[in-house]
C-alpha cells in the first residue's frame, strides 16, 4: 500500500473519531486536537497528490 492510501485510511478513521467525539460532547481540546489531526493529513494528502500529479 502506498502512502497516499495510507493517507486516505487516517483521515477516514480520523473524521469518524471526530464525528464520534462531536457525539459524544467531548471536550473542546480534545475535539480540537482531532480537527487539526485531520487538517495535517488532508494537507498532507493534497502535497503528495501533488507530487504525484507533477511527476
Amino acid at each position: 500500500m502506498n502512502r497516499i492510501e495510507e493517507i486516505q485510511r487516517e483521515i477516514e478513521s480520523v473524521r469518524s473519531e471526530l464525528n464520534e467525539s462531536f457525539l459524544q460532547n467531548d471536550e473542546f481540546e480534545e475535539y480540537y486536537r482531532k480537527s487539526t489531526e485531520l487538517d495535517k493529513l488532508i494537507e498532507e494528502y493534497l502535497e503528495r497528490k501533488q507530487q504525484v500529479q507533477m511527476s
